[in-house]
């Protein structure tokens, strides 16, 4: 892999830029990577291709966006003949001044990344319509160099950044939940067993043991996991479902009462009563 440095030099008094470029599948390098000393922002405005990162393949199309730091080696292959970018640079000095905390906040897409950052922004999430139209409203400000484009353009380059805060803020939430979903629903499936067992088995004399063996773990552990997975002790679980199977043959039965309890795995009436008034009512 050939790593070069990016040899574009940003104006000190106001370190910005945003061009337009044509990448031709005939330069296409697998190998041939680059960094530079400044943030970027890129679009795709037209065409097919790929972009490579910290390891990572995003395809991109036209109106994505794909975003890198200032210490990310990263290089690109263009699928089809040619691929159009709007790139716009900037260093880190354009925002934040020198011990500005409040600046440094703009700066942290680019700076905090956590494990489940991505480059690319897909043209079809919230904020990338609103960035796409900012962007380009920026090269206009940069080609016309009218009075206060300075200010204009820099107005604008906040509200991008302040979007994309938005964006992997909201992505980062999302992709929790869904790990938390994951977990969840691993959870459940190494437990599902014994929740079978428990389900063919309540009205019985049933046993922690018995049902930690049926999910294959050791009872110390499947009660501790029990009660993480379904937030009731594996006592508590068995005796509402016993009260609940109670009160449906209450209402769908003749018998007495001291049959449906001796029916539905209770041991004795005294027992029947001092738990359903525990927990009968919650």
């Amino acid at each position: 892999m050939i790593i070069t440095r990016d040899t574009i030099k940003l104006n000190p008094e106001f370190p910005f830029l945003i061009m337009e470029q044509k990448l031709y599948e005939k330069d296409n390098r697998e190998d041939s990577f680059h960094w530079h000393s400044y943030c970027e922002i890129t679009y795709i405005r037209k065409g097919h291709g790929y972009y490579f990162v910290n390891g990572e393949r995003y395809e991109v199309s036209e109106k994505d966006l794909i975003i890198f730091n200032n210490v990310e080696p990263h290089g690109w292959w263009v699928q089809e003949e040619q691929m159009e970018v709007v790139v716009m640079i900037f260093s880190s000095e354009f925002i934040s001044m020198p011990f500005a905390a409040f600046d440094y906040d703009y700066l942290r897409p680019f700076m905090d990344r956590g494990s489940n950052f991505r480059n690319k922004i897909s043209s079809e999430e919230e904020y990338a319509g609103q960035i796409l139209s900012l962007i380009r409203d920026i090269g206009q400000e940069w080609k016309q160099a009218g009075v206060g484009y300075h200010l204009m353009i820099k107005s604008q380059v906040l509200r991008i950044l302040t979007l994309l805060i938005r964006h992997y803020q909201k992505w980062e939430t999302e992709k929790q939940e869904e790990m938390l979903l994951h977990d969840k629903d691993k959870s459940m499936k190494r437990i599902e067993t014994a929740l079978y067992y428990i389900n063919a088995h309540f009205t019985e004399k049933i046993t922690l043991e018995d049902t930690a063996a049926a999910a294959c773990m050791s009872p110390t552990y499947f009660s501790a996991y029990f009660k993480s997975v379904t937030h009731y002790g594996f006592s508590e679980y068995v005796t509402r479902l016993r009260l609940k199977k109670v009160r449906e043959l209450e209402i769908n039965s003749d018998l007495s009462i001291f049959q449906i309890a001796m029916d539905c795995g209770f041991s004795n009436m005294s027992n029947f009563y001092r738990l359903s008034k525990k927990y009968g009512d919650s």
